[in-house]
């Protein structure tokens, strides 16, 4: 119920009565109802309210001012009709705007403080039903924590957390630095900026280690500041990341550093030589002999000699040394710390290597398998940022493979002249690529005789006329032809450019009906489209298939002797001959060669070289020049260079001879002028 009116005429009732009506609003204030009593006291025509910064009132009119904190400094304007009536009014009338004025700054320092206690509920209630932990940090004590905190940490009551802070971190955090030293950096930036946000590892209350974000923010709570922290779990987070990094670095079977991370530490290595000026080794291996193990148990086998090799080599180094894996077989061991004096340095990683050696040759068992291996090791040492990592893994690499070369199962030191010598090969490949596009190829012919001397045909020979290395010997570029698969486009230029002269030679009467041997590659011979390549090339330069006769060697029946056969005898449908060319210095079998749709054996000159001193040769002339006969085949011997040695094959039965004897390989002017001499 509204407080009633004062009595009229009764100011000091009137005072308390007016001061009880206006505390009565929500705001102290001269409602309406009090301004229409002010109207009714003695003397006073009008009663209102108005702004402080308004017109002056009359000389007649009585302004009582009195300050809001909401609405700012107001007047309470009377104008008088009777001044003397009114006077006994006035006193109590400026007491009641002072009452008014602190009253509502009473009201309103009330409604701040409950608004206030609201305001800090609000925040109890969000900090205590928080599902992420958090404290309160006081002057760098934690005064409270939440129930999350509680049971995130794994213990029974607040008071566990906050009467023991220092058992809730470890001694050293993960980053290197002490829990102390941390924390304060944390609180000081925080208190300074206002937010700070990193990780951290707390110790929970069974003694795990729970990684998580925290964040930490200022704030002002009950008039001073504080320090609000909420932190998150981020173990998954960091089991994730941690296995993107196994998954980036390691190998996934071995757990060895992978060829990356190799990487990564051999820089560091490099950097580190050059400040102390002490040598590192890099020592590169592979298992001898590993395919075979795999090809013959199975690849769980391998893997599982892989692992034990692993362990082996970590016995191998110190703390400090790297073992890697770069995939396969191969590993790589980076030992830090040799000495100064190279020398000395070398022999430290020799001994190393030696006992690499001596672990992998240890015998393994995998399962009900017995197996003993060995590893074969390549060193390459270095002092600071010499050489790029990747040219120390090269020589080291290179080493390995000498150590192979050697025998396997040693050691071998990176040696400056074998990258001399694959600089040079690397050179010679370059050029070689290009010696069928620029046309420094050019085929050379030796002839080939019967048991009468007459020339029944030639051997086409290529050459290599390098315009700055000269004539290239073909020692030098066949075999890097054939290991880098430029045999394909050569043998195909030989093959177009033997069919191209032979169809030249129809014309001319001297050669006219010579055949023509050429050789082919096992590579160029398994092609898919070989036999089209001949038969296109027949038909293009019009040449008889007889005259065209295939030199090929034992290695093709390696691999895969009945695609060969097949190969042999379509070309055999279109007239194609065949020649079996360093017969008996592979590993063919008797039952593969009468397979063949062979026309001629060659004896490899190895045997004819020594057949009038090495009874050992003899008889294995003998015995082609036997065979061949026994299967219809007719034989040549290579290499003939004395009359005494065509005797002896001539008088066994050999059909035909190559060689010095008779003549080099020639170009095609002097074979022309060698031909016309031997006309009778």
């Amino acid at each position: 119920m509204s407080p009633s009116l004062p009595p009229s005429g009764m100011p000091a009732h009137a005072l308390q009565a007016l001061a009880a009506l206006c505390a009565a609003q929500d705001e102290p204030q001269f409602s309406e109802r009090v301004l229409g009593y002010l109207r009714t006291l003695p003397g006073v025509a009008c009663a209102e309210v108005v702004p402080a910064n308004g017109p002056p009132p009359a000389a007649s009119a009585r302004a009582y001012a009195w300050t809001d904190d909401a609405a700012g400094t107001r007047v309470l304007a009377l104008e008088l009709a009777d001044a003397a009536a009114f006077a006994p009014c006035e006193p109590w009338l400026a007491s009641l705007c002072q009452v008014l004025e602190r009253l509502a700054q009473a009201q309103r320092l009330q409604a701040l403080a409950q608004q206030l206690q609201r305001s800090e509920q609000r925040f109890r209630d969000l900090f205590n039903n928080s599902p992420d932990p958090c404290w309160i940090i006081e002057n760098g004590v934690f005064t409270d924590c939440n129930r999350a905190a509680v049971q995130a940490l794994g213990y029974a009551q607040r008071e566990d957390i906050l009467q023991h802070p220092s058992r809730l971190s470890p001694e050293f955090q993960p980053d290197g630095r002490t829990s102390f030293e941390k924390a304060e950096e944390m609180m000081q930036r925080a208190m300074r900026d206002g937010l700070a946000r990193f990780e951290w590892e707390h110790c929970r209350a069974d003694g795990r280690s729970l990684p998580v974000e925290v964040t930490l923010a200022r704030l002002e709570l009950q008039d001073h500041a504080v320090l609000y922290c909420v932190w998150r779990d981020i173990t998954d987070r960091k089991q994730a990341e941690d296995e993107a990094y196994q998954l980036a670095f390691f190998d996934p079977l071995t757990s060895l550093p992978n060829r990356r991370l190799l990487h990564d530490r051999l820089q560091q290595s490099m950097a580190a030589s050059a400040r102390s000026g002490k040598y590192r080794a890099l020592l590169y291996l592979d298992l001898d002999h590993f395919k075979t193990l795999n090809d013959t148990h199975g690849h769980g086998l391998g893997d599982r000699l892989l692992v034990e090799m692993a362990q082996r080599l970590r016995t191998c180094v110190r703390e400090g040394d790297t073992v890697a894996r770069l995939g396969g077989d191969e590993f790589v061991l980076l030992v830090q710390q040799l000495d100064e004096d190279l020398e000395t340095a070398v022999a430290q990683a020799g001994k190393i290597g030696d006992k690499v050696v001596a672990q992998l040759s240890r015998p393994c068992a995998l399962g009900t398998v017995e197996y003993q291996g060995s590893a074969s090791v390549g060193v390459s040492m270095f002092l600071g940022h010499a050489l790029g990592t990747d040219e120390l893994l090269k020589r080291a690499d290179l080493a390995m493979y000498q150590a192979k070369d050697a025998g396997r199962n040693t050691v071998r030191f990176f040696d400056p002249a074998i990258q001399a010598r694959l600089n040079a090969r690397a050179s010679l490949e370059s050029d070689l690529r290009q010696a069928v596009p620029r046309n420094e190829l050019v085929l050379h012919y030796q002839p080939q005789v019967d048991t009468s001397g007459r020339c029944m045909g030639v051997e086409a020979l290529v050459r290599w006329e390098h315009p700055q290395r000269g004539r290239v010997p073909p020692l030098d570029f066949i075999p890097l032809a054939e290991a880098t698969g430029l045999i394909l486009p050569i043998g195909q230029w030989v093959l177009s450019e033997a069919c191209r002269t032979m169809a030249a030679w129809q014309t001319d009467p001297r050669l006219a009906g010579l055949g023509m041997a050429v050789n082919v590659s096992a590579r160029q011979f398994h092609q898919p489209d070989f036999v089209h390549t001949v038969r296109e090339q027949l038909r293009l330069h019009a040449i008889a298939p007889a005259l065209l006769k295939l030199e090929i060697t034992e290695s093709m029946l390696l691999e895969n002797i009945e695609q060969t056969i097949e190969t042999m005898q379509a070309l055999r449908v279109l007239g194609v001959r065949f020649s079996l060319d360093d017969f008996g210095t592979g590993y063919s079998s008797l039952n593969y060669v009468k397979r063949l749709p062979l026309d001629q054996i060659k004896i490899d000159q190895s045997f004819v070289r020594d057949i009038l001193s090495d009874p050992n040769d003899a008889a294995i002339c003998r015995t082609v020049i036997a065979m061949g006969r026994s299967l219809g085949l007719s034989t040549l011997a290579e290499g003939v260079e004395q009359p005494a040695q065509w005797d002896y094959l001539a008088q066994e039965g050999c059909d035909a001879a190559q060689g010095y004897l008779y003549a080099r390989p020639m170009a095609l002017p002097e074979l022309q002028a060698w031909l016309e001499r031997q006309r009778p």
